[in-house]
């Protein structure tokens, strides 16, 4: 008697066992295909969301730089018009003496707490 063989038959009995393997295997593959075409589908997913969200944080960034301009060219403009009707009607513009060019110096602190100042004479 040979090994491999049935007592009676010629074939070999490998060949069933390893087509039982051989679709064992190719169960496997047409299950973890789906698997890993959904992971796949999955991951790209995830990269594509990360993407959308950069590109929006970029559109919101460029639309509030879009409004900035916009906010001043709308000044600038009514600024223009102002010094435009001004030169018309021959205004001057306005002194401005009550902004302190110089800062006060420890000396001028000290002598201003030997000497307060009272509001009542204004």
């Amino acid at each position: 008697m040979v090994i491999g063989t049935l007592p009676g038959s010629s074939a070999p009995t490998r060949t069933v066992e390893s087509e039982g393997i051989l679709r064992v295997l190719l169960l496997v593959l047409a299950m973890a295909m789906p698997l890993a075409t959904l992971a796949y589908l999955k991951i790209q997913s995830t990269r594509l969301s990360y993407a959308m969200g950069e590109i929006k944080d970029r559109i919101h960034k460029e639309e509030e730089l879009h409004r900035k301009l916009m906010l001043e060219r709308s000044r600038y403009q009514r600024d223009e018009e102002i010094q435009v009707y001004a030169d018309k009607a021959g205004l001057a513009p306005r002194k401005q003496g009550h902004l302190i060019q110089r800062a006060f110096t420890p000396e001028d602190q000290r002598i201003a707490k030997l000497r307060p100042v009272s509001s009542e004479g204004l």
